[in-house]
């Protein structure tokens, strides 16, 4: 068994609990680590499947790597099981090291040495589902959810962080992290203290997002959230709920009943705030207040406070597509009132799959 890494052998250190941490809060992109040994575990379990496995450096010392490889919900839609590898197998893995003195390693690929077969490797993409115009209700309105007698959901969203819909691009990775930091001023109009706030966040990669506590998603960050959501429209009472995909199974509530917003102060500020809906021709506009300041807006460090102020609009332009515009008015963090907007992408003839956040199984990880 050997190990090479690109900046050196990294020392022990115990693991702890994952829960729903952003990769670059976890992991260091600018190294590369390749591994060869035994797997000693495995653990598919929410948030993120590991395996383990013993490495013998060029000294001849054992030390014992944890292997991320991903959702465990995500890897079983793509058809695989923790059955793929056994206790005793030889392994490759190439992948990105963790910050700091962690054994810990995100796959990028895991090779099956008596075989040579690529595990846990994304499946072809599957086709989209068959085009069609938006379903209708019979009184005619379009239908956020799934056709009559049908199932679907709507999966992972376009963007998985929010920026100004500016047309401006902007250097960064997936989960936010600015490649220049100069760049803040294009990511929102921000007050002083906010933009301080994000570069903070930014700079300690993310280490206190509250997700990474499994604080809810609050906000428009709901709908950029791994797995998905699921709208369940009861006409009958005048209100929509929105099932979350993103962990530890959160819903929402839109009252569609008629009823007039109120205040921030009439409000117990909360997560997802107090949302009343109506609909502008195919146009679900949704009116919310009353937030509280737990939650960060958005993955790449977003600040706000319980003045926030969030105007929806979800626009269904056909079976496929739903487009998600939100007009972002907190005038405590942000110098004006400013939109992002994204779009999602139906998942047909499927129920959104359970998912928890927790902390990984912390005591696998503490040797």
């Amino acid at each position: 068994m050997k190990i090479i890494l690109t900046l050196g052998i990294v020392l022990a250190a115990a693991l702890p609990g994952l829960a729903q941490r952003s990769v670059s809060m976890t992991y260091e992109s600018g190294r590369q680590v390749s591994l060869q040994g035994s797997v000693t575990r495995i653990d598919w379990v929410n948030p993120d499947a590991f395996f383990f496995i013993d490495v013998r450096d060029a000294a001849g010392t054992v030390t014992n790597w944890a292997i991320q490889i991903g959702s465990p919900v995500e890897l079983e839609r793509e058809g695989w099981k923790p059955s793929a590898l056994k206790i005793g197998d030889q392994v490759t893995v190439d992948g990105t090291p963790a910050r700091g003195e962690t054994r810990q390693a995100l796959a990028k690929s895991v090779v099956l040495t008596k075989t040579g077969k690529k595990l846990f490797t994304p499946a072809p993409r599957r086709a989209a589902a068959a085009a069609g115009p938006a379903p209708r209700w019979p009184d005619g309105q379009v239908r956020l959810g799934p056709p009559a007698g049908k199932k679907g959901y709507w999966g992972s969203a376009s963007a998985k962080v929010i920026v100004e819909n500016t047309g401006t691009k902007i250097a960064m990775t997936d989960d936010g992290l600015l490649a220049n930091l100069t760049d803040a001023n294009k990511v929102a109009p921000f007050q002083p203290w906010a933009k301080a706030i994000f570069e903070h966040r930014q700079r300690t990669f993310f280490k206190d997002d509250p997700l990474a506590r499994c604080i809810p998603a609050g906000g428009p960050r709901q709908f950029q959230m791994p797995n998905g959501f699921q709208f369940v429209e009861q006409k009958e009472v005048g209100r929509i709920l929105i099932l979350l995909g993103g962990g530890d199974r959160n819903w929402r509530v839109i009252y569609t009943d008629g009823r007039q917003q109120g205040t921030a102060a009439e409000t117990v500020p909360s997560y997802y705030g107090n949302s009343v809906g109506h609909w502008e021709k195919d146009t679900l506009v949704v009116d919310s207040v009353g937030y509280n300041e737990k939650f960060w807006l958005s993955g790449n460090g977003l600040p706000s406070t319980e003045a926030l102020h969030v105007i929806e609009r979800f626009t269904r332009t056909d079976l496929n597509t739903l487009k998600y515009e939100v007009t972002i008015d907190d005038p405590r963090t942000y110098t004006r009132t400013w939109t992002a907007a994204w779009t999602m992408q139906w998942v047909p003839d499927q129920d959104l799959q359970e998912d928890f956040c927790e902390d990984n199984a912390e005591s696998t990880f503490v040797r």
